[in-house]
């Protein structure tokens, strides 16, 4: 009896080590559920590839820009005779205008609609200019201190073509349409034979604004970019009238043709 169980218990001891030899090989090559990718039937478990994330570029983005003006000096130009009791008007040889350089700073928000195409909003502030009719003893007038000051507030909606290069440099033109919001505040100060007086008015007008442009951009990464054009731009005319002494009198701009040099940047968000 006990030699029977013995030679049972060696058989079984026996085919154990058997059948834990033959599974050992694929064990240890197995897949990720028993070992290193080979199931223990010895099929081999395809690992599959990672998916690819896409990149998107950013569609809306918002810019700021620095303008230097130049060749904008616009005509100036009166009506009316109110100084020296209606014999005296504002005369040409009077005049001292500043009108350049001149400045504008500026903020938008645009949307890239496809890889050549975008459009921006923009609102620019441009810097003040001004004319001052200033003379010596003219008639009845003894002096004649005569200014006007005049400051624009442009917006536009802008459209562009971008040339795409295949490099972080982007070549580009556009146009844009939109108004100017034209501000003059005009002071007059004379003296004459019977006193010192003082006048002063302000007028706001909203005048056709337009403008061209052509420059580059330069994409530091896909969410900042600096921003380098030439910009010609168009702010129609505006004048402001007031009684000076009883007496009607009027100064106004013609329309600024302004070559200007810009250069700013753009964050782009998604």
């Amino acid at each position: 009896m006990n030699r029977a169980l013995t030679t049972l218990s060696l058989a079984l001891t026996l085919g154990a080590s058997l059948i834990g030899a033959s599974m050992s090989p694929a064990l240890a090559d197995g897949d990720p559920y028993y070992s290193n990718g080979i199931n223990p039937y010895g099929v081999r478990t395809p690992v599959p590839a990672p998916i690819p994330v896409p990149v998107e570029e950013a569609d809306w983005y918002f810019r700021g820009d620095f303008a230097a003006g130049f060749g904008g000096n616009p005509s100036v130009t009166t009506t009316g005779t109110p100084y020296g009791l209606g014999t005296v008007g504002l005369q040409d040889a009077w005049l001292y205008d500043s009108f350049l350089p001149s400045f504008m700073g500026g903020v938008g928000v645009g949307y890239v609609w496809a890889p050549h195409l975008r459009t921006d909003f923009t609102v620019d502030i441009q810097s003040i200019m001004s004319a001052t009719f200033s003379s010596g003893p003219q008639a009845n007038a003894v002096l004649i201190d005569d200014k006007t000051k005049f400051i624009s507030t442009i917006l536009l909606a802008n459209a562009y073509y971008d040339i795409r290069t295949g490099t972080p440099w982007t070549p580009y033109v556009g146009v844009g349409v939109g108004f100017a919001v034209n501000q003059l505040t005009r002071n007059a100060d004379w003296t004459d034979s019977t006193g010192s007086y003082s006048a002063d008015t302000r007028t706001t007008q909203v005048k056709f604004a337009g403008a061209a442009m052509a420059g580059v951009s330069y994409d530091f990464s896909s969410f900042f970019a600096i921003d380098v054009n030439y910009r010609y731009m168009y702010i129609g005319g505006t004048d402001v009238s007031m009684g000076i002494g009883g007496f009607p009198s009027s100064v106004g701009f013609d329309g600024l043709n302004e070559h200007q040099i810009r250069a700013g940047f753009r964050f782009y968000v998604n």
